[in-house]
């Protein structure tokens, strides 16, 4: 997909369990997902853009997002806990999340709000092919 770049999705969700923060505070209507007995799940492929300014550089660099999902599977807030380098990669995670779906976390056989924590890394893309036969 032009303007997208493949990202290793695979296994993120599995990730989301080490890099999960402390215990969700009492109040906190989200569990965080080492609570859960089933972890949201991706419902379709989230491919977020590679920013043309971070093209132009030929930067590569990680986000670290905080989603909070609602019973229904859908992304209710994202927020960025780190970028590397910041300022580059954040708006593009956070849109493409905030506009993913999942199949709901579930605890004691019902759906709950959660709250995940994901890497999204960039990596940069290839220089272009100069012997491609364009000139």
């Amino acid at each position: 997909m032009p303007g997208s770049v493949p990202l290793r999705l695979a296994g993120a969700i599995a990730a989301a369990i080490a890099l999960q923060a402390a215990a969700a505070p009492a109040s906190s209507p989200y569990y965080p997902v080492r609570e859960l007995d089933v972890r949201p799940g991706v419902t379709r492929n989230i491919e977020p853009e590679y920013p043309e300014a971070a093209a132009r550089r030929s930067l590569s660099g990680k986000v670290v997002i905080r989603l909070y999902i609602d019973e229904k599977g859908s992304v209710e807030r994202v927020e960025t806990l780190r970028a590397d380098p910041p300022g580059v990669f954040e708006q593009s995670a956070e849109r493409a999340f905030r506009a993913a779906h999942f199949t709901p976390g579930m605890k004691a056989g019902r759906a709950v709000k959660t709250r995940m924590t994901i890497e999204v890394r960039y990596d940069s893309p290839p220089p272009p092919d100069l012997h491609s036969g364009a000139r």
